[in-house]
């Protein structure tokens, strides 16, 4: 592995508040670009899977934002 998406997907692990801070409408669009990418990256794919993990804990929140 590249050490850059070994050191993403530690920071992204760590930054679990990150994602909760960040604004509907930001997750939204983040969200709709990590569907429409149909070839993502290493290192996009987990973002993207950050994303829609973020989503689904909003949406069990009744938060419909993407």
């Amino acid at each position: 592995m590249k050490p850059s998406i070994i050191i993403a997907v530690i920071c992204l692990a760590a930054c679990n508040s990150k994602w909760e801070k960040l604004p509907d409408d930001v997750l939204a669009d983040k969200a709709s670009e990590c569907a429409s990418d149909s070839n993502p990256s290493t290192a996009t794919l987990q973002v993207c899977k950050n994303y829609m993990r973020e989503c689904e804990r909003r949406r069990e929140k009744n938060i419909y934002v993407c």
